[in-house]
């Protein structure tokens, strides 16, 4: 409980946020003050109710006085939503730093929900377009890519995360990708080998992301917060889909459909393995815990036969 505030301090440890909670304790106190010197000052109102402090240190916030403050606090709110662990490579360094900028403009004009539908409808447009124009399809699958992040940005800045949002959104990625990759497939490839590197590609590339909700249906955790080296992993979609857009541009389908076989496949694999590695060290530790707990029931026990 805080003895003073005002703006006069000499001395201080603390700033108000300037978000204060009104009970009718407060009006009494302030009708005091009024009746005994005719005017008060809010810092004499809160020193006579002892209004209680809630401290919001490690909490973002700021003072707004100007429009100007506000596009700054949402541009700040916007940086600070962003996913973090689960993000690959590409989304660190390159599509967070777009999608945040989208993020800002739109936060206050859209919902979560109506930019998870037109970022899924630009993902199917993607894949249709590669019966037109392959180059034009990767770049429109890049874009898709980068607004995929803008949901989530909206939905955390402005306290609108849903599980049913994030859930629906894994499903809808998993159509745009298996739309793209099926049809790019279809319009560039014609011996049955080379289907079979597509197959395997499009297959591992879903199989990607249902390793890491397995886990989580599993072990009811994180997987990247569980295992951190799992974020060190290349391969996830961000990465896949700015690969796509590089061999697409280039016109190098095949190769495509053979480092996507080769990197997801690879990638599950290495997921697998980091699993069973956690799980055995989870199991030796538990196991030594529990020997150390019997070590000391036996001590016990001989120390009270005595």
């Amino acid at each position: 409980m805080r003895k003073t505030f005002g703006k006069h301090l000499k001395e201080f440890d603390a700033i108000d946020t300037g978000f204060f909670v009104l009970t009718p304790e407060i009006f009494n106190a302030a009708d005091e003050i009024l009746s005994e010197k005719g005017k008060a000052e809010l810092s004499e109102i809160v020193k006579k109710a002892k209004l209680k402090v809630t401290f919001v240190n490690g909490f973002f916030w700021m003072d707004i006085d100007t429009p100007e403050d506000i596009k700054k606090a949402r541009k700040l709110i916007v940086q600070t939503s962003i996913k973090g662990k689960g993000d690959g490579f590409i989304s660190r360094h390159l599509n967070r730093k777009i999608s945040t900028r989208i993020s800002t403009l739109l936060v206050d004009h859209v919902t979560p929900n109506q930019i998870t539908v037109v970022t899924f409808l630009l993902g199917i447009l993607s894949a249709l377009v590669n019966f037109i124009s392959v180059p034009l399809a990767g770049i429109l699958y890049q874009i898709s890519s980068i607004l995929d992040g803008v949901d989530g940005e909206i939905a955390r800045a402005s306290m609108k995360t849903s599980r049913f949002g994030g859930y629906v959104d894994s499903i809808l990625d998993r159509y745009v990708d298996f739309a793209f990759l099926l049809i790019l497939a279809y319009v560039t490839i014609k011996e049955p080998l080379w289907w079979v590197i597509a197959v395997t590609a499009i297959f591992g590339s879903a199989m990607v992301s249902y390793s890491t909700e397995c886990y989580k249906a599993a072990y009811g955790s994180d997987i990247y917060k569980e295992i951190s080296t799992m974020r060190y992993l290349i391969g996830k979609r961000d990465e896949r889909i700015f690969l796509t857009m590089l061999f697409c541009l280039a016109g190098q389908i095949k190769a495509l459909f053979a480092l996507l076989a080769v990197l997801t496949n690879l990638r599950i694999a290495a997921t697998v393995w980091l699993v069973w590695k956690k799980e055995s060290t989870d199991l030796k530790n538990y196991d030594f815990s529990i020997n150390t707990l019997s070590h000391y029931v036996l001590s016990a026990n001989e120390y009270l036969s005595r």
